[in-house]
């Protein structure tokens, strides 16, 4: 059965020969440079330069001969930053540092750093001056689109992969002001300053709708799955209450995946982490057909058996394959391979399953596991079921 067969019965929910297997296709499904090194290094490939993907996680970009080794049955397709915009980074003493194309400043430790995190944000005050100030990211430029037809048709026309798109002013409705207004800032606007807030998402809810039409004008007839991004989880709780979300976010979303539906027939990837079990009716109620990444560790979701009962019909769920907490960094070889066979037995059954980490695999996820991982997929998340 060919890649994308195989991946279009389970997104359908029905049982292909075997699980689809996803590692890179997403920047919240891949691996980052210290943890692929080692998978390098445990598959007998050392010594190779190491593409990196995705600068502020440090995520490596897995290489084909990887992918085909590891049976992975996607390939992903993303908008192009803009032409205008060069990453450099800087050196500041101890530090290494880049401004992103929203004017934001990340920085990072030179010694045992091993993410850019934000520290300084471009818009301060929370006034509608100040976002009428504010230098917009242009979601009609172009160049962030030039290429794509070309390269979705060689991936459709050339090869058996399903494939995933994303764009990347197509997301972060939530999550964007807290990376250009400040994380705390952000979440008292939404309480203390309402106006101000449903101005700032409306802009990027349209910014958001206008890149997704240009996307999709280039790739929307060659995507199966398009990827859309949105933490709205902490460890123990929603990231805002479920009203909150209901009143100010939701509508915005549904908006979103309304446009990407008008112009594909992709399903709808749509990432948040953590305990979000009182969100999920939200989301399937706006048109999600795929939810990542399962983080079983967070409360509410470690009960997968129960999640595929109660919403396997309408959700497929990517990711969810191992404790990516205690059992990928902390836990023994077998005890990553019980919670493997554990999580597919519990959400492949039926098909709307996608095996992937939860998350990225980290530097501390040695590659023996990430091997010992996909081992278990292969061979226990076959059809019909046969995992113990």
């Amino acid at each position: 059965m060919l890649a994308r067969e195989r991946v279009l019965m389970a997104l359908n929910h029905e049982e292909p020969d075997r699980v689809p297997i996803d590692l890179g296709s997403t920047p919240v499904s891949g691996i980052c440079r210290g943890a692929y090194a080692d998978l390098l290094a445990q598959m007998g490939l050392p010594g190779r330069e190491i593409r990196t993907i995705d600068i502020i996680q440090q995520l490596a970009g897995v290489d084909e001969d990887v992918l085909q080794a590891l049976e992975v049955d996607f390939r992903p397709i993303s908008s192009n930053p803009p032409a205008d915009y060069r990453l450099e980074i800087v050196d500041e003493g101890g530090y290494e540092a880049h401004f992103d194309e929203w004017g934001a400043k990340l920085r990072r430790p030179k010694l045992a750093g091993h993410y850019f995190d934000r520290v300084e944000y471009p818009i301060h005050e929370s006034t509608l001056a100040a976002l009428e100030r504010y230098p917009w990211p242009d979601p009609d430029d172009p160049s962030r689109y030039r290429g794509l037809r070309q390269q979705a048709h060689a991936l459709r026309e050339q090869t058996p992969h399903a494939i995933v798109g994303r764009c990347d002013l197509g997301a972060d409705v939530l999550a964007r002001p807290q990376w250009i207004r400040g994380y705390a800032e952000s979440m008292l606007d939404l309480a203390a300053n309402p106006d101000f807030a449903e101005a700032f998402l409306d802009r990027l809810t349209d910014i958001a709708i206008r890149a997704w039409g240009h996307f999709l004008a280039e790739v929307g007839e060659y995507v199966d799955v398009v990827a859309m991004f949105d933490d709205l989880g902490m460890q123990d709780r929603p990231l805002i209450s479920p009203a909150m979300y209901r009143r100010l976010v939701k509508p915005r979303h549904a908006r979103i995946i309304a446009a990407i539906k008008a112009r594909t027939k992709a399903k709808v990837f749509f990432h948040t982490d953590g305990a979000i079990l009182d969100l999920i009716p939200d989301l399937i109620d706006i048109g999600v057909d795929i939810l990542n990444p399962v983080q079983v560790s967070a409360k509410g979701m470690d009960d997968t058996a129960e999640l595929k009962r109660r919403f396997g019909r309408d959700l497929t769920f990517w990711g969810g394959a191992c404790d990516s907490q205690r059992v990928l960094p902390f836990g023994t070889l077998e005890e990553a391979r019980a919670e493997t066979r554990r999580r597919i037995a519990d959400l492949a059954p039926g098909g709307g399953f996608v095996f992937a980490p939860i998350h990225n695999f980290q530097d501390d996820v040695s590659g023996e596991k990430v091997m010992a991982l996909y081992r278990t997929a292969r061979e226990y998340g076959r059809y019909p079921m046969r995992v113990t």
